[in-house]
């Protein structure tokens, strides 16, 4: 295949991918078997006026190598094909799927995250039938139950939107893009396309699949590792482990399914909301030790703002605008994280009495808001050097601000009370678009004084970029404490915690960043079972 770089258009020209790489190649269409988009983004440097830059992948009837040479263009280069699945990737690698390499009793994957359900598929696929445990209910239950919670009613502890299948990004905006690079992830995005993110998803700059229609691709993957012989175990959480000599024997459940399950080898891909699961492998000797992270608030503003701001202009068939803004206020790092276009405040709490708040959106990030996080980094020398103590301090803040708001509808403050400390009265163009509702208070006894400091000074600063983002009548809520992991579960080369036969995966463990990264790390665990890498 032929790949063709930097196919620059006008935003609102109409596009012929064919015509365009006949251009690019000096050749005639006719002599181009496929033209395709492997790659699409927006160049907004010159706005209003909006580019469109394509990266294509071409066959063509004649030879491929004369053709790149005739045409005398840097961007033009011979390149091996995308993958469509995460099984093509496999194969790739000349991985023995299928041929059931895993001798022994059954692989246990505890989680069905990005991480969890990978593991679980790439096990799968080499024909090693995993069982997954899942503390929650399978996704469409945990979709009515997300949403009941939302509209009122009381907090399921076990499958809200932290725990159950899909993990906590299934309540998201459904980001995949991601830094760690490389061919696994572009399998994992595909993967994500083939069942059921939609067809021009692997072709993004920014992939992203939206909250509404994440459920049935998280479905679709169960089904396909279930098909494969895979098994889940839902409503059934991990209460404890047994080890006999520094490895593991047994996993003891609670739930639909109770009981103690023979297992030599588990993967913990649990989500860093999983904080019992953190005490109970610290408590059975897991190295473990803290990190840094971040804690805040999130920020609204009009959706049509943001637009104006990044593109010059608002509607006329553009994407709604996202950013990524970062800065170093009182020598801490400020910045905005998990954008939402278009999206949605969501009262995220996964524990009695504490109050979370995170942002999703849908597919087509049609809302009147745009909504992120907005946050600074917290480190040992905040919170403590003990393993837990990160934990203790989100849950101190979350504690206060349900205290503050009175449930789990998060407190809410317009950005020129928050700056002055004073309770907001009432809204201004921002209206609150949480469905779980609002309750007025000051944001201020929600979290700590260098991080107030911290809001306050990244808000001016990332004015500076887009103008309205200090503006009075932004509206925050908070707080935001489930950024990342507040622990690394030690592993080493092998994949294996200090417990032998105990594999630590994926966000929750401290070894990825959000979905796609989640994603890769299960795949990375799963190959480490029959020794291979990526």
């Amino acid at each position: 295949m032929i790949g063709i770089e930097g196919v620059a258009v006008d935003f609102f020209a109409p596009f012929d991918a064919r015509r365009e790489a006949a251009r690019v190649l000096r050749i005639r269409a006719a002599e181009i078997k496929h033209a395709g988009v492997l790659k699409r983004s927006l160049d907004c440097r010159r706005k209003p006026q909006i580019k469109e830059v394509y990266n294509l992948g071409v066959i063509v009837a004649g030879d491929e190598s004369r053709i790149v040479r005739a045409c005398r263009n840097a961007k033009v280069r011979i390149i091996t094909p995308p993958v469509a699945s995460l099984e093509e990737e496999l194969l790739r690698r000349c991985l023995p799927l299928g041929e059931a390499p895993l001798a022994g009793e059954r692989p246990v994957v505890v989680g069905s995250g990005p991480a969890g359900l990978f593991c679980a598929l790439t096990l799968a696929l080499l024909g090693a039938r995993p069982r997954v445990i899942e503390r929650g209910a399978r996704v469409e239950e945990r979709v009515q139950k997300v949403n009941a919670f939302f509209n009122g009613a009381d907090l399921d502890e076990n499958c809200n939107v932290q725990f159950g299948e899909g993990g906590a990004g299934t309540f998201s905006d459904g980001k995949l893009s991601t830094g760690i690079g490389g061919g696994m992830a572009a399998a994992v995005v595909a993967e994500f396309a083939r069942c059921g993110g939609g067809e021009t998803l692997t072709a993004e700059s920014k992939p992203h699949i939206g909250t509404d229609v994440l459920p049935r691709v998280v479905a679709a993957l169960r089904k396909k590792i279930e098909v494969l012989g895979g098994e889940f175990f839902f409503d059934t959480a991990v209460t404890d482990i047994k080890t006999s000599g520094g490895a593991l024997r047994a996993l003891v459940l609670e739930g639909k399914h109770a009981g103690v399950l023979d297992c030599s080898r588990a993967v913990f891909a649990v989500g860093h909301s999983a904080r019992d699961v953190y005490r109970t492998l610290f408590e059975r000797g897991a190295e473990m030790t803290s990190k840094p992270f971040a804690v805040g608030v999130r920020i609204e503003h009009l959706q049509k703002d943001i637009d104006v701001a990044q593109f010059g202009m608002s509607g006329g068939g553009l994407p709604a605008a996202d950013y990524k803004l970062t800065a170093q206020i009182n020598g801490r790092g400020c910045y905005t994280f998990c954008m939402c276009p278009g999206g949605e405040v969501v009262a995220a709490a996964s524990e009695a009495g504490g109050c979370v708040v995170n942002g999703m959106s849908a597919s087509g990030r049609g809302g009147a808001n745009a909504d992120s996080a907005l946050i600074v980094t917290v480190t040992e020398a905040d919170f403590g050097c003990g393993v837990l103590d990160g934990v203790a301090f989100q849950r101190k803040w979350e504690r206060l601000a349900y205290a503050a708001a009175g449930g789990y509808a998060p407190p809410v403050q317009r950005l020129d009370d928050f700056k002055s400390r004073r309770v907001s009265a009432r809204f201004g163009g921002v209206q609150p678009s949480c469905r779980r509702g609002y309750a007025f208070a000051d944001l201020n006894s929600c979290l700590p004084a260098y991080v107030c400091e911290g809001i306050s000074g990244a808000a001016d600063a990332f004015a500076r970029k887009i103008p309205v983002f200090n503006r009075g009548d932004s509206l925050l809520s908070g707080v935001e404490t489930r950024t990342s992991a507040p622990v690394r579960i030690l592993r080493g080369a092998d994949m294996q915690s200090s417990i032998r036969g105990l594999y630590p995966c994926g966000e929750g463990a401290g070894y990825a960043g959000g979905i796609t990264s989640a994603a890769v790390d299960g795949v990375r665990v799963a190959l480490s079972f029959i020794g291979a890498k990526i």
